[in-house]
C-alpha cells in the first residue's frame, strides 16, 4: 500500500496520513472496489462500504492469457487485491474520522490540552496503520499444506481452501476449467466466493 508506506517523525506521520486521506478522496467511488490479477484477465468487484463481492469478470481470451492451470491462482490474486482495497479504504475512513475537527470549545484549549490531543491522534493513527499492516500481512501469507476447510464451486471446477476463516488458496480441476467458457467461469467464481462470504461473513454477505 504505497500511499501509507511512510515512517519517521510525528510531523512526517501527520503529513503522510493527510496525504493518504487526500488520495483516498480521489480513489474508489461509492460503487465499490476492484481487484485484478497481474494480467488483467480476471476482475473481482466488491460493493462499498462492506466489500461484498458482487461480480467477477473474465476476459474471453482467458485461455491464451492464463491457461486452465493458471486460472485458479489468477482468481486468488484478483480476490486478494479487492480485499486489500477494501481494507485500505476502511482504514482510511477510520483515519478521516479521527482527523475530523472537534466542535470548538467554549474556552480556548490550554496548550497542554492541545498537546495531549495531538499525541492521542498520532497514537491512534499508528494503531490504525499497524492494523493495516497486520491485515495485509495475513493476506500475503502462503497457503498452508493442510487447509482447515474448503468450499467447492457448483460444478467442481474451483475449490477455495480456507485457513483461519480466510481464503488461503484457490485450486481447480484443469479438465473442467478447460471445458468452460468465460461466462461459466464467471458464474463458478462468483458463486463460490459468495458461498464463502455467506458462511464466514454472513453480515457482509447479506448487506
Amino acid at each position: 500500500m504505497a500511499s501509507l508506506d511512510f515512517l519517521g517523525s510525528d510531523a512526517e506521520l501527520r503529513a503522510g496520513a493527510e496525504r493518504a486521506m487526500r488520495e483516498a478522496e480521489a480513489g474508489p467511488g461509492p460503487d465499490g472496489y476492484t481487484g485484478r490479477d497481474r494480467t488483467g484477465t480476471i476482475t473481482v468487484h466488491a460493493g462499498a462500504p462492506e466489500g461484498t463481492v458482487d461480480s467477477v469478470t473474465v476476459r474471453q481470451d482467458w485461455r491464451a492469457r492464463l491457461g486452465a492451470g493458471g486460472f485458479p491462482d489468477a482468481l486468488f490474486e484478483a480476490y486478494t487485491a479487492v480485499v486489500r482495497a477494501t481494507l485500505e479504504a476502511a482504514a482510511l475512513r477510520a483515519l478521516r474520522e479521527e482527523h475530523e475537527p472537534r466542535p470548538a470549545p467554549q474556552e480556548p484549549d490550554a496548550p497542554d490540552s492541545r498537546e495531549a490531543d495531538e499525541h492521542l491522534w498520532l497514537r491512534r493513527t499508528w494503531e490504525t496503520l499497524h492494523r493495516i499492516d497486520a491485515d495485509l500481512a495475513r493476506l500475503s501469507q502462503t497457503a498452508s499444506p493442510e487447509a482447515e476447510g474448503r468450499i467447492v464451486s457448483p460444478n467442481g471446477s474451483l475449490t477455495l481452501h480456507l485457513r483461519g476463516g480466510t481464503i488461503a488458496a484457490v485450486t481447480g480441476d484443469a479438465g473442467l476449467l478447460a471445458r468452460s467458457d468465460a461466462g461459466q467461469l464467471q458464474y463458478e467464481a462468483l458463486t463460490v466466493l459468495r458461498t464463502y462470504e455467506l458462511a464466514h461473513h454472513p453480515r457482509k454477505a447479506q448487506a
